[in-house]
């Protein structure tokens, strides 16, 4: 019964600190699929500031130097959408799974977007 009680309680916590974020994205995950080895992919990230205040991107970086990400340096203000956008560049044969780490204003914890798929010859 405590164990029960536990998870309970346990998945109440995440569900709250889950809905405590700023930022509402339309997805944080992407499948690029098959992708020809040294062809540039592009991606976007949308997003709605479900705040009731104004927010900044203090910073989108991408997990190494194969992607380059854009990101709105403005304040997106409350109830606006906006998006991250990002140009993978494909390398080394094989599977990859890359992320996309961000940071805003409302929030001490970093958010990760990710991205994966497959370099083919």
């Amino acid at each position: 019964m405590r164990k029960a009680t536990f998870i309970v309680m346990l998945g109440i916590a995440v569900a709250v600190v889950a809905g405590m974020s700023p930022i509402k994205w339309k997805t944080t995950s992407i499948d690029l699929g098959q992708v020809a080895k040294n062809e540039m992919k592009e991606l976007t990230f949308e997003f709605t500031n479900t705040s009731g205040s104004s927010i900044q991107i203090l910073e989108a970086k991408g997990s190494c130097g194969c992607t380059d990400v854009k990101y709105p340096e403005g304040e997106i203000k409350a109830g606006e959408t906006a998006s991250i956008s990002a140009n993978f560049q494909s390398g080394k044969v094989g599977a990859f799974k890359k992320n996309i780490r961000i940071k805003t204003s409302e929030s001490e914890e970093y958010t990760y977007l990710y991205f994966n798929g497959e370099v083919v010859e």
